[in-house]
């Protein structure tokens, strides 16, 4: 078996190579990215959020049981009422919008508390914005953006801080394509870590690096016009 799955994983190397190889970075000018899973990490925050929330839920009648880790995780990358749907498919809708609100204030809490970047992107960002614009493209509210940004000097190397919520987007590809406005039309390519950011460029018509994490089922990626491990690999796609 083992030998199975050194095979498997060796002919997934091969085609993440090939990719890369053919991955045209030129004329690049806006490097957008996603946040969660692929810049930074909010997963145990928000598993400790929703456990939270639906304490009350179930408390009050309004919700059966607690969603699963795996079902949290499958939200990522989801704009907020899909993302609820998916993890409350039996709370009356018309609950939606006050548990929601609950959980909105409390991960804003915890965000304002502590940094969730990953390790190295500040200095990351820094270096790619020396010949890049930037850009965030998440399915976010507005306040979470903010909270993100304000932490290891983010800000700062962001050009464009665009989200479902400053934009008033329903799918994260509307999101691209005003980034695509207000950039002028230049030329962008998304990075992101699940298959709604793959799928979301391809709608916006853009080229989509992956970037893989734990929170991807296998395929996620496979559309993706190139793949790489981890954030930190992206200045040498990118750069080298």
């Amino acid at each position: 078996m083992d030998t199975v799955h050194t095979n498997i994983r060796r002919q997934e190397d091969a085609v993440k190579m090939e990719k890369e190889k053919r991955f045209d970075k030129a004329n690049i000018e806006v490097v957008a990215f996603d946040l969660d899973g692929t810049l930074i990490d909010t997963s145990e925050a928000m598993l400790e959020v929703y456990r939270q929330v639906f304490e009350k839920a179930i408390e009050n009648g309004d919700a059966k049981k607690q969603p699963s880790k795996e079902e949290v995780y499958s939200t990522f990358g989801m704009i907020g009422e899909e993302a609820w749907k998916k993890v409350a498919p039996d709370m009356p809708e018309a609950k939606h919008r006050e548990y929601k609100k609950l959980h909105d204030d409390l991960l804003n809490d915890k965000m304002r508390e502590r940094s969730f970047t990953l390790p190295g992107v500040p200095e990351l960002l820094r270096k790619l914005a020396e010949t890049y614009e930037l850009a965030t493209a998440s399915n976010c509210g507005e306040n979470y953006l903010s909270n993100v940004l304000r932490q290891d000097g983010l800000a700062d190397s962001i050009a464009y801080k665009l989200c479902a919520g400053s934009v008033g987007a329903e799918r994260k590809s509307e999101v691209l394509n005003e980034l695509k406005k207000q950039s002028g039309g230049t030329r962008i390519v998304m990075v992101g870590d699940r298959k709604s950011d793959i799928d979301a460029a391809k709608e916006a018509g853009l080229p989509v690096i992956g970037v893989e994490s734990e929170f991807a089922e296998p395929g996620e990626l496979d559309e993706a016009d190139a793949v790489i491990a981890n954030i930190a690999d992206l200045p040498d796609l990118l750069l080298g």
